[in-house]
């Protein structure tokens, strides 16, 4: 658990610090990164995603809007700036939970309780954010965390 709000902490400083920008079909083509190797989720939400990422991806996404509605003081002193933020954070809370509805279905479907298909996520996360050698924490938390909000929401970060 600890490593999923280490994996949120690191979205929110990535949208504070960072400029936030929709992928559009026009800008998605036009502004696509470079393929890296050292990302290890997958790169754009072009194909279906998994009962595991839909879990892994929509219980970050929950944390981020419980962090957004949790902790206004954050935000407010920001000014436009951080309500903008705010709003942001908000809909990803909104987008998760319809994320983990979604992979709870599926889960039931396969015959998993919702306890299963949520560790099922998390594994799913913590796989796929391992540090790539050579990098520090923090620069690993980085990757992981744009390489997530890529896969999770379809938005490019600069």
């Amino acid at each position: 658990m600890k490593r999923t709000y280490m994996i949120a902490a690191a979205l929110v400083a990535s949208l504070a610090a960072g400029s936030v920008q929709a992928a559009t079909p026009e800008t998605a083509k036009s502004k696509a990164p470079a393929p890296s190797a050292a990302s290890r989720l997958p790169a754009a939400p072009a194909q279906a995603m998994s009962s595991e990422e839909k879990a892994g991806c929509g219980a970050v996404l929950v944390i981020l809007g419980q962090v957004s509605t949790s902790y206004p003081q954050l935000f407010a002193k920001q000014g436009q700036d951080g309500r903008g933020i705010q709003f942001v954070l908000e809909a990803f809370g909104a987008k998760g939970r319809i994320m983990m509805d979604e992979a709870f279905e599926d889960g039931a479907q396969r015959g998993l309780k919702p306890s299963k298909v949520y560790e099922e996520g998390l594994s799913f996360l913590f796989e796929n954010a391992q540090p790539v050698e050579g990098e520090t924490a923090e620069q690993g938390g980085r990757r992981a965390a744009m390489a997530l909000m890529q896969r999770c929401t379809g938005i490019q970060m600069d």
